[in-house]
Order: structure tokens, then sequence, then C-alpha cells
């Protein structure tokens, strides 16, 4: 619990204390102004017993200046009583600083008598802020306790409130439950009604169908007398069907061994078609071949002209004189030939046999050795 408090019953010791801070720091300008005073007026006594000091000397001077120079006499005369005017004006200056200094001297001391009187009074409020700080504190002890209290009820109360929500609760549920059973129980009368309903046209439909079912019961009657002539017919046309079944299957079987036979004879004929096509293969084959022989045969039987050797189908002929590759190409090239292509052991042991070094038809081109028919180098 919080007590409240008048402004006004404390401010009556603390308005005393701010006094004594503002007399306290007046009386310290004021001393501080003293002593600065002071300093000034030693100063500038100083500074008049120098400016005396130095005039004496000047004075000296001027009248050793004046014994040498009777001219300026007048000058310095007039220099020396303004001097003594600046003399006289700094001395009343003194006098007044002197004068300030007593009366500073006794306004510190009244300012000493206000601080001892300050302090006492100081002394008096503090024993009073004491006693009242022991007031405050058995205040403050009673607040904590009620506090205590206070929260202990306020911890009941939030119990009560608590239970009480749950009840409120249970309650609203069971509202909620009481207010579903009875939708149920409404939805249940309808349908109860609907299904009366539904009963009696069921009652009547019945009725409807067990006239039609009487009606269809004579009708069945009838056609059951139908029935029974029909029967008799399709005896009769069984029989007709099977005889006719008996006659099918014996053409069926007529049919079947026909179809065998004209099936062994299709595999007979294509048997004989493929047996033909193969001897007209081989026929080819060999009349290939009978040509390729008669063509080598003829190369063989053909002559080379003079000068020029003859192996296999092919004609060589070896010159006599001295030429590069590309010479010997053109010149073999004039005569309808080529530089020789070595296709085989045998031809390279024949071209060795002339037992003269030759050019033949093999060039480089990218690193890659090659006939002049663009054949590959093969070194097998």
């Amino acid at each position: 619990m919080i007590f409240p408090c008048d402004s006004d019953h404390f401010q009556w010791w603390k308005r005393p204390s701010g006094v004594a801070a503002v007399c306290l720091g007046l009386l310290c300008v004021l001393l501080l102004a003293g002593i600065i005073g002071l300093s000034v007026y030693y100063g500038v006594i100083d500074h008049h017993c120098s400016t005396e000091r130095d005039q004496q000397t000047s004075y000296s001077l001027l009248t050793k200046e004046g014994d040498q120079q009777p001219t300026s006499y007048n000058n310095l005369t007039k220099e020396g009583d303004q001097l003594q005017s600046s003399y006289n004006t700094l001395t009343k200056e003194r006098d007044q600083l002197q004068n300030s200094y007593n009366t500073l001297t006794k306004e510190r001391d009244q300012l000493q008598n206000s601080y001892n009187t300050l302090t006492k009074e100081r002394d008096q409020l503090h024993n009073s802020l004491t006693t009242r700080t022991k007031d405050r504190d058995q205040q403050q002890n009673s607040l904590k306790v009620m506090t205590a209290e206070r929260d202990q009820l306020q911890n009941s109360l939030n119990i009560r409130t608590t239970e009480k929500n749950l009840l409120q609760n249970s309650l609203t549920t069971k509202t909620k439950e009481k207010e579903q059973l009875q939708n149920i129980l409404t939805t249940i009368t309808r349908e109860r009604d609907q299904l009366q309903n539904n009963l009696n046209t069921r009652t009547t439909e019945r009725d409807q169908l067990q006239n039609s079912l009487n009606t269809r019961t004579t009708e069945k009657k009838q056609l059951q007398n139908s029935l029974t002539t029909k029967t008799k017919a399709k005896d009769q046309l069984q029989n007709t069907l099977t005889t006719i079944a008996r006659e099918r299957d014996q053409l069926q079987n007529n049919l079947n061994t026909r179809t065998t036979e004209r099936d062994q004879l299709q595999n007979s004929l294509n048997t004989r078609t493929t047996e033909r096509d193969q001897l007209q293969n081989s026929l080819n084959t060999t009349a290939s071949e009978r040509d390729q022989l008669q063509n080598r045969l003829r190369f063989y039987q053909k002559p080379c002209l003079d000068g020029w050797w003859k192996f296999g189908t092919s004609c060589y002929f070896v010159s006599s004189t001295m030429d590069t590759g590309g010479g010997g190409q053109k010149a073999c090239r004039a005569m309808g030939g080529e530089l020789v292509i070595i296709n085989s052991r045998e031809e390279q042991i024949f071209i060795h046999g002339f037992k003269k070094n030759v050019w033949i038809g093999i060039y480089k081109e990218y690193g890659i050795w090659k006939w002049v028919d663009n054949t590959p180098f093969n070194t097998t």
C-alpha cells in the first residue's frame, strides 16, 4: 500500500538548507573576490614601488642629461610632474582598495557567523530526518505485510476465478450437448415421419404389384400352353438340325483332308523354288568367275610393247634416263602409265630383279604414306 505524501510537509526542512547553500556560495564568492582584490592591491603596490624606483632612476638619468643637455631640462621637468601626478593617483587607488579589503573582511566575518548558524540548523534538520526515516521504515514494513496479505487474497481470488471458469465451461459444454441431442431428436423424428410415408407408399405399391402379379399369372398360364406347343416343334427341328450337323461334319472332314494335301503341295513347291533360286545364284557366280578368268587370260595373252617387261597382267618399263620422282611420274603418264604400285610380295621381288634404283608410286602427305592412286600404304 502506498501512502500519499504532502510536499509542503517536507519542504519546511529543505528550504533552510537551500538558503544555507546559497549563503555558502555567496561567502565563497566574496572570499574569492577578496583574495583577488588583495592580490591586485599588492601587485599594484609592487608596481608603484617599481615605478617609483624607475622614476627615481629616470630622474637621476634625466638630471645627468640635464647637466649635459640644458635644452631638454624643461621637458624632463614636465614629465616629472606627470609622473608625480600618476603617483598620487595610484596612491588614492591603493587607499580605495584597502578600504574595499576591510569591507570584505567584515562581510567574511558576517558570513562565517551565518555559516555557523546554518550548520547548527542543518544538524537539527538531520536529526529530524533520521526520525522521519525510522517512521518511514516502519510504515514500509507495514506496507510489505499488507502487500503479502493482498497477494494471498489475490491468489485465492484467482483460484476461485479459475474454478468459476471451469464450471462455466462445463455448463457451456452441457448446454451444447443438450442442443445437439435436441437436434438429433428432431432429425430422428423427421426420419420417422419420412419412413412412415415411405411405408405407406410401399404398401400402395405392394397392392399394385399384387394385382400385376395376378395378371402376370394368367398370362404365364397362357404362355405355358404356347411353350408346350413350341417345345414339340423345337424337338422336331432339333432332330432335323442333328442330321444336318452330321452331314456338315462329314463335309468338314473332307475339307480338312483337301487342305492338308494342298499345304503339302505348297511346301513342296516352295522347296523346289528355293532350290531353283540357289541354282540360279550358283550359275550367276560361276558365270562371273568365268568372265574374270577370261579377262585375266586375255591380259596374260596380250603382249607388251618393245622395251616393256611383262609380269602378271601388267607391263613395266624401266627408263635408262636419270630423273626426279616428279619427272619420272610425268614421263610415265606421257606413255599412258603410272609409277609402279606394288600390290604383292611377288611384284616387289620382280621389281627388285631389275637391280636398279627406281622410283615407285608412293608419296608422303601430312606424315602419312600413300600410293599415287590414293590407296593407303600397307607394309604387309
